[in-house]
């Protein structure tokens, strides 16, 4: 019986892997994300860091994993190129708001963050769009926060919670798919 549920539950995970709307809730998400930072950083003043800026661009994966994922989910090369920049951008993300909540906290000497940021030669996002990827400011600590919690310990769980969609959109594509199913199976 548990085995049963468990494979119920791979293949759920398969079917959303495979299916449009998943993708498409991808990209907005990471639409939303990018316009949530330059609206903290343009409405509310809250100073651009260098770890804010690779939050961001960690953000812009979400943006290109859904529009690959949503231009061909039944596509195996495709769906999984998604997934794994997906995944990649997931977790590069958790590594930065970590290294952004602990540089928040420390106090002195190598309490703040560098002040400017290093892309790769091909890829200079403060040279092509510097209203965007452009910090002003070293890490601080905001008086901004939601429910007790930090920007970025936001920042933090939701890479947390990408990282573990796209791992587990990964394992599932191990499995091998069902032929017939109906979505009554996953309830």
């Amino acid at each position: 019986m548990r085995a049963n549920k468990f494979m119920g539950l791979i293949y759920l995970i398969q079917a959303l892997a495979r299916h449009r709307f998943s993708w498409i809730m991808l990209l907005l998400l990471g639409i939303v994300l990018e316009g949530c930072g330059l609206y903290f950083q343009y409405q509310l003043r809250l100073p651009l860091c260098v770890n804010c800026v690779y939050e961001r661009a960690f953000y812009l994966t979400f943006i290109v994993a859904g529009l690959i994922g949503f231009l061909s989910p039944t596509n195996v090369l495709l769906r999984n190129l998604a997934i794994l920049i997906f995944m990649a951008g997931s977790a590069g993300g958790v590594v930065v708001a970590f290294d952004h909540i602990t540089s928040v906290y420390q106090t002195g000497f190598g309490g703040s963050c560098k002040l400017f940021p290093s892309f790769p030669s091909f890829l200079p996002l403060n040279e092509w769009l510097p209203w965007m990827f452009q910090p002003n400011a070293a890490c601080e600590k905001l008086d901004w926060s939601l429910l007790g919690f930090s920007m970025p310990e936001w920042i933090f769980c939701s890479f947390a919670c990408g990282l573990v969609v796209s791992v587990l959109f990964f394992i599932s594509q191990f499995f091998k798919q069902r032929k017939h199913h109906s979505y009554k199976d996953y309830y």
